[in-house]
């Protein structure tokens, strides 16, 4: 198969963009400025950061209160990392957030509080990988890139069809990416990939009666499109993690918490105390918190399992009361503000539980 530009792309390409044209999604983070139409830079960077392992659907109204907050990226240059954390508690992948700010520090202090306009200074930055790099560019400043992803990587594996896993073929789909990246309307085109492989070409029940480039598809001619991306078989199952929560509630209805390590899992946010989580239940250490306070806990008959990306988080709950002036020098919060707090979502299912 040559691997040169020819009509088939020139014609996918132009009847994408016209398709965009009329069924973009109203997205807040497209809004275009300027005499050149661009895409605010800042806005195109924040939403990527978010994007990151989480459906559009979830980033919308989480970006729009984060730019409520930080509208410019000289506001944002200002918030503390805490206040960053508590704001994504949601959103998960709690990494992204820290990784945004340190980001956003760079590009403050480096280079003048401009978003880069060049790979090769996007690329060092903090939480920037190859794709956010491409996003960018492509993006924000209309460069002539194809960030791959998953909608992206699913149409030219239909397209070109692509009969191997396509974790196997990056370099066949990058290769056959680069057919059809824009000279001219290169923000147009990746936004129109990515909204078509949402509404048209879907991962699963994919429409292609109504899709417009079903005669440049090799999958479709072929009756494989329910098939492919083709994914690889897993061979193992999900890791299972064991923990145990413990919640200590005041006679003002607030509970103890504290914060948790900079690295490893929902780094910097607030927990309730736990047990370190452990691959083998029988090998669960009290927390040292727990086994200082003597504290006598009830244990709930209800228990939580948390799904995280890689493993299953199997979690035990236990609760007490006690008098406030026994723990003066922790911090407490109140029920009526935890939803307010930064509690990451797991925490947040440990105390609904609790309290229903």
């Amino acid at each position: 198969m040559s691997l040169k530009k020819n009509n088939k792309e020139k014609h996918i390409i132009t009847i994408l963009l016209r398709w965009y044209r009329y069924n973009a999604r109203k997205l807040p983070w497209r809004k275009k400025r300027g005499s050149k139409k661009l895409l605010n830079s800042y806005y195109v960077f924040v939403s990527e950061f978010m994007l990151q392992q989480t459906t559009v659907n979830a980033v919308v109204f989480k970006f729009n209160e984060f730019i409520k907050i930080w509208p410019t990226l000289k506001l944002l240059n200002k918030a503390t990392e805490t206040k960053i954390l508590r704001f994504w508690s949601g959103l998960g992948y709690y990494a992204r957030a820290k990784n945004l700010l340190k980001s956003i520090k760079i590009i403050a202090n480096q280079h003048n509080y401009i978003i880069p306009n060049e790979y090769s200074k996007l690329i060092q930055l903090p939480g920037v990988g190859d794709y956010t790099a491409k996003a960018v560019l492509g993006i924000a400043y209309n460069k002539s890139v194809m960030p791959i992803d998953a909608n992206i990587e699913r149409i030219l594996a239909r397209l070109y069809c692509i009969t191997k896993p396509v974790k196997d073929k990056k370099l066949l789909v990058e290769v056959f990416s680069k057919k059809l990246i824009s000279k001219n309307k290169s923000s147009d085109l990746i936004q129109a990939f990515m909204d078509y492989g949402s509404s048209i070409c879907t991962p699963k029940n994919p429409k292609c009666n109504d899709c417009l480039i079903q005669n440049y598809c090799l999958a479709f001619k072929k009756n494989l499109t329910h098939k492919i991306p083709i994914k690889k078989n897993k061979k193992n199952k999900k890791v299972i993690k064991f923990t145990r929560a413990y919640l200590i509630v005041n006679e003002f209805n607030e509970f103890i918490v504290r914060q948790r390590p900079s690295t490893g899992m929902l780094q910097s946010m607030i927990e309730f105390p736990n047990d370190l989580w452990t691959n083998n239940k029988k090998k669960l250490v009290s927390d040292k918190f727990i086994n200082l306070s003597s504290l006598k806990f009830t244990k709930l008959n209800k228990k939580i399992i948390y799904p995280f990306s890689h493993f299953d988080l199997h979690i035990e709950i236990y609760a007490t009361k006690t008098k406030k002036n026994n723990f003066k020098r922790y911090k407490w919060v109140s029920i009526n503000k935890l939803n307010k707090s930064g509690l990451p979502t797991v925490m947040k299912k440990i105390v609904n539980l609790y309290l229903n």
